[in-house]
């Protein structure tokens, strides 16, 4: 008996779902290129419970037939394909005919459509990939797709669907790139019958980005205009000075057409080469045209993916094109270049642990001088007092508990082991804690793995004495605080330190919720994008118990009527979109307590002291003793190492005297 068989359209048709229906948003992008395709004028979306229960898209194209509409439910039924030779010239934004296949064989499914040439319109339901009816209706020009209950036949696909919000904000983001692609349509976007989006016809991409995106968007924007041949390159980015936490600003289409792709955007990376820092990017509109045989757009079912036959080409053109802009607007100002002191070589890379590399890494007797070159500050120096919780105001050090210093003492302290450069993590608890042990693990335990690393961990009394111990000496480049104790030298990052400390003292004054605010004596107003505006709604409760008093005003404007006291109020506009960014970002659906661990890490880290930022010896010492004190001085909040080792025995190592 033969092993080989052909399956059937049922099935084939829920394995295609698999690839072009990822998530309600995917539904949402087919049927919008299809009203566009359509010619369509006017487009609305509805959703309820994120796309789940709901997703009805109505648009004023030029709707079908009866046979049409029956047919297009059908497997690789397309009216944008007729030769094999269309691949090679593809004009519209659908063209598989696989769309409607499969979003019908995981969803209850409605059509209403009628042509301008029809006296009746037709209405045909579908459930599960199989037909219940087809019947004569009144309707007008145009179509109507109502999905109901996606995924109610796969059970193991709905269940890996996101959290509502979270489903919601895709969605608002996919309509938000469409309605940038083409201005001259009119789009609406109802949200659990919530108005989210509405745009009217606009004049230009300029016009239809205000729309979306308010006036202090608009304001930041640079144009960008570049052509290579037959390409070309339009669109707008943002200045150096008005960056984002994350990449979900930036919008990339290829003749029309959403994409998401690696070329544009490391070529939009490389042309703000040294104007803004790491781990911060621009805002961007680009919109590249070129001829439909230079690009092939039939790479994934979903078509966010293109493949360029030139993309050298693409590459120089746009980042030429972003750089000649920025450089003709002078906005590429040196304040944010690279700063001259810093050098390329950094410390925790000079001596960063052989353990994970084949062999140590070659250093430089320049790279060495760069990396401990320090000034140690003179009393007439920055008084700046870190006990504070505000930057800009009086800074009053808080009254504190004696520390105990002869806690934690019995015991010799033995001799450390070998190692390299070490984050300092707690302690396990013993009996007779090893020096080394208060501080931790090797280099391996960085980021999230010395978070987990410290979850156990955290006798006092050794804390006491590891801040007894450690002697400030100066400051690296006023950002790192250079110490030492009985078993080397300590390299302290006083920014992630002093946001440990922030951390912890409003973390606790939230649990026992007596976070202090501070009224603004002119409210704030905020513009939000629609995606903002989704993310907005599942942080309002947690923004309200950490401090703010916010408000909605007409549309997607919010006003900042008060901000956590810890907290300087120029910044504040500043830290609600990083927030917003973030709970987008992460697209995960964040539980409660995460969402609350990441506003708590957010204000801290905003109201922390900054590198590049001179400190009195008096001040390092205070900071090293309240770090010491706090529950976990290993990590900053976003699991960075706070103090980095070099023992005394990789010392002498270094000049070879072992």
């Amino acid at each position: 008996m033969s092993k080989i068989r052909v399956l059937p359209d049922s099935l084939a048709n829920k394995i295609a779902a698999g690839e072009v229906v990822e998530r309600p948003a995917s539904i949402v992008k087919e049927l919008i290129e299809n009203s566009i395709d359509a010619g369509a004028k006017s487009i609305e979306i509805a959703v309820e419970s994120g796309g789940r229960r709901l997703i009805r898209i109505s648009d004023t194209g030029e709707g079908m037939s009866r046979d049409d509409a029956i047919l297009a439910f059908e497997r690789h039924a397309t009216s944008k394909l007729k030769t094999a030779e269309d691949l090679e010239s593809i004009v519209t934004l659908g063209f598989r005919g696989e769309a409607l296949a499969s979003i019908a064989s995981v969803a209850k499914v409605r059509l209403r459509t009628q042509t301008v040439s029809d006296l009746v319109g037709s209405e045909i339901e579908i459930s599960g990939g199989r037909m219940l009816n087809v019947r004569d209706i009144a309707f007008t020009p145009g179509a109507e797709f109502e999905i109901r209950d996606l995924f109610f036949n796969v059970p193991a696909r709905r269940k890996f669907l996101k959290s509502e919000a979270t489903e919601s904000f895709h969605i608002a983001n996919l309509v938000t790139h469409y309605a940038l692609a083409n201005p001259q349509l009119s789009f609406r976007l109802l949200n659990n019958n919530r108005e989210s989006i509405r745009t009217t016809p606009a004049a230009d991409l300029r016009e239809r980005a205000y729309q979306l995106f308010g006036g202090e968007f608009i304001a930041s924007l640079i144009e960008v205009g570049g052509e290579a041949g037959e390409m070309c390159v339009r669109g707008f980015v943002s200045s150096p000075s008005a960056t984002r936490t994350t990449k979900d600003s930036q919008y990339f289409f290829i003749n029309g057409r959403y994409v998401r792709d690696k070329v544009i955007s490391r070529a939009l990376i490389e042309a703000y080469r040294a104007m803004i820092p790491s781990g911060v990017y621009p805002s961007a509109m680009l919109f590249v045209e070129m001829p439909p045989h230079e690009v092939d757009v039939n790479v994934h079912p979903a078509k966010t993916e293109v493949r360029f036959v030139r993309s050298t080409i693409v590459y120089d053109l746009i980042r030429d094109a972003v750089r000649s802009a920025i450089g003709s607007s002078k906005a590429a100002v040196t304040l944010f270049a690279r700063p001259e002191y810093e050098p390329q070589t950094k410390p925790q890379d000079v001596f960063r642990s052989h353990i994970f590399d084949e062999k140590p890494p070659q250093i430089s007797r320049e790279e060495l001088r760069a990396a401990f070159k320090f000034q140690a500050p003179s009393p007439q120096q920055s008084k700046m007092d870190l006990s504070s919780t505000a930057i800009g105001k009086e800074w009053v050090e808080p009254d504190a508990e004696p520390v105990n210093t002869e806690a934690g003492r019995e015991g010799d302290l033995e001799t450390p082991i070998h190692g390299e450069v070490q984050p300092i993590t707690e302690p396990p608890v013993s009996a007779e804690p090893d020096p080394l042990q208060l501080y931790g693990h090797r280099l391996g335990c960085l980021g999230a793995k010395a978070a987990d690393a410290n979850s156990q961990l955290k006798p006092a009394q050794s804390l006491t004495l590891i801040a007894d111990e450690v002697n400030p000496l100066g400051q690296m480049h006023n950002s790192f605080i250079i110490a030492t104790d009985r078993t080397g030298l300590l390299l302290i990052d006083q920014h992630v330190a002093h946001e440990r400390i922030l951390f912890e003292q409003h973390w606790n004054a939230l649990r026992r919720k007596k976070v202090e605010t501070q009224r603004l004596l002119i409210p704030e107003t905020l513009d939000l994008s629609p995606a903002q505006a989704t993310a907005f709604d599942q942080l309002l409760p947690e923004l309200e118990e950490n401090g703010f008093e916010l408000g909605r005003l007409s549309g997607r404007t919010i006003a900042i009527k008060a901000i956590p006291a810890m907290l300087g109020a120029g910044v504040a506009r500043t830290l609600l979109l990083e927030l917003m960014d973030a709970i987008e970002d992460s697209r995960k659906g964040l539980s409660l307590d995460e969402i609350r661990a990441e506003i708590a890490a957010s204000l801290a880290c905003r109201a922390a002291i900054k590198i590049n930022m001179t400190l009195a010896p008096e001040k390092m010492r205070w900071l090293i003793d309240e770090l010491m004190k706090k529950e976990n001085p290993a990590t900053c909040p976003h699991g960075r190492p706070i103090i980095l080792r070099i023992t005394a025995r990789e010392i002498e190592k270094g000049f070879q005297r072992t």
